[in-house]
């Protein structure tokens, strides 16, 4: 047994006004996982610590929490790997969310937006329709294997830096699961749903891959690239600024072996897009001012035909 110190965060939005710290010392096993050690804090020393926790065996997805500055599953954390030199485990909510109380927040938001995806198959025929259920070919199942073991704990919402400074971001778990339908040869709205994603800001995402640490390995960012790919293969709204951002960014690489800034201005805007050329005009003075306005025609730098090569590979979609 070994003497575990939790720092919890403390708060309750109906009599706090602001939150506490409390240090509450538990005696468990150094492996136990910081959900049981919480558990263990709330029978033996106060009752009125508040957390999610439900099967205790990473399936549910309640007992995610802020561990020492990371996001995660409390059930899948041994106190061992996380807790100071002290033996001292800071548990906190979530970010991005609304505390509600101590580690308990509003998930609202997160529900919001995944059940705006319409988030069940909808097939173009009926199932009595069929005389037994609907079957699938394997190799079609095989890339929704991975997504489908999200367990919805919203860690990568919370540690998604987007959501952070615009909360009309889907998210990383949003974009996920509107790909799990989107690539289901069952559904029927693929067009349907990757507009909706669109419409929820999808061409937000700044690509640091934040939500790359997932629980489950689900990893919403690589989703997150096919859903883009798959709007640009369809051709869904392809006049907003992101498709057309990222579709000059890979013309101009692939071109040139750089990003050709002035073409990805010009790109992005649009080129006939008199007014939003105006708005970004006074940024390009500034760049000019302080000699930072690259060349209007820019040389391909040498072997660039290798850039192609790798564009050819990876199947990165150039108009």
């Amino acid at each position: 047994m070994a003497q575990i110190t939790l720092d919890i965060f403390r708060f309750d939005e109906a009599t706090d006004t602001v939150p506490h710290r409390d240090k509450v010392a538990v005696n468990v096993p150094p492996t136990t996982t910081v959900l049981d050690a919480l558990e263990a804090a709330k029978a033996e020393v106060d009752g009125s610590i508040s957390f999610r926790r439900s099967c205790r065996s990473a399936i549910c997805g309640s007992c995610s929490m802020n561990i020492n500055g990371v996001t995660g599953l409390a059930c899948k954390t041994p106190c061992n790997t996380v807790m100071d030199e002290n033996g001292v485990v800071s548990v906190d909510p979530m970010p991005n969310f609304q505390p509600m109380k101590d580690l308990v927040v509003h998930m609202d938001p997160f529900w919001d937006k995944y059940t705006r995806l319409k988030p069940y198959l909808q097939p173009k025929d009926k199932d009595s329709d069929h005389e037994r259920e609907r079957r699938v070919d394997p190799e079609d199942m095989k890339k929704l294997v991975q997504v489908a073991n999200c367990v919805m704990c919203a860690t990568c919402y919370a540690l998604c830096p987007v959501v952070s400074v615009d909360p009309s971001f889907a998210g990383p778990a949003a974009i996920a699961y509107a790909y799990r339908f989107i690539e289901d040869v069952r559904d029927d709205q693929r067009g349907e749903r990757i507009a909706q994603i669109s419409d929820d800001y999808l061409w937000l995402c700044a690509h640091c891959y934040a939500c790359s640490y997932c629980p489950k390995h689900v990893d919403p960012h690589d989703r997150i690239v096919d859903v883009k790919r798959a709007a640009i293969k369809d051709r869904v709204m392809m006049n907003e600024r992101g498709p057309r951002h990222a579709l000059v960014v890979n013309k101009t690489i692939r071109q040139t072996g750089m990003l050709q800034e002035t073409e990805v201005i010009q790109g992005t805007v649009g080129r006939f897009n008199i007014t939003g050329l105006i708005k970004v005009a006074p940024l390009g003075l500034r760049l000019a001012s302080r000699g930072k306005l690259p060349p209007i025609f820019m040389k391909p730098i040498p072997k660039v035909d290798e850039i192609g090569i790798i564009f050819d590979a990876l199947e990165v979609p150039v108009s």
